[in-house]
């Protein structure tokens, strides 16, 4: 019954993009590619929670804002161009936590995918593909991704992690929304 309730709520949450034909139409929790994070956190929150995890100082993450206001998730990513005093955002992340359940975040991943691809009719979607994360040393944590890219090359991805045990990381289901040139910064400079 807990996972029909959540699979209820986050395609409901996903409602509002079946009219979408831009990503900035896209909204998680009611935010926006193209938005200022200064519209939904301080500057003070988004240094404190600012990480350094690219080699590259082009953009910039703040990870781990559990902000009042998230209903379907527990916790969300803002990137930004590093030099932007806006905080214009070229990158939102949505995260669900599944400590000791990657079955059910699989499950869910599975069917998320489903209801979004019946949402849209002018994208391409990848296959559904695991990799080991680049970011864990031990080289044993999982990702399953699904990208649903748009014409202009900008993207809506879904991912399962799988996280090692020696990560330290809780498994998670993950939804970005990413700008192309943000996707490209990622698989080519960022690590």
């Amino acid at each position: 019954m807990k996972r029909l309730l959540l699979i209820l709520i986050l395609t409901l949450s996903f409602q509002s993009w079946t009219k979408a034909d831009d990503i900035k139409d896209f909204e998680i929790e009611g935010i926006s590619i193209g938005d200022s994070a200064l519209d939904f956190i301080s500057k003070k929150i988004l240094k404190d929670n600012q990480k350094d995890w690219f080699k590259n100082n082009k953009y910039s993450i703040s990870a781990d804002l559990k902000l009042s206001f998230l209903k379907n998730y527990d916790g969300l990513q803002f990137i930004y161009l590093t030099n932007d005093k806006r905080y214009k955002l070229e990158g939102i992340e949505a995260i669900k936590f599944y400590q000791h359940d990657i079955e059910n975040c699989h499950l869910l991943f599975d069917e998320v995918s489903l209801e979004i691809q019946k949402l849209f009719l002018d994208i391409s979607i990848t296959k559904k593909d695991d990799f080991v994360h680049r970011a864990d040393k031990s080289g044993k944590t999982i990702v399953t991704q699904q990208d649903l890219i748009f014409p202009n090359r900008d993207a809506v991805s879904i991912f399962c992690e799988d996280w090692s045990k020696e990560s330290g990381f809780t498994d998670a289901l993950r939804i970005s929304i990413r700008k192309y040139e943000y996707k490209e910064f990622l698989q080519n400079s960022a690590y």
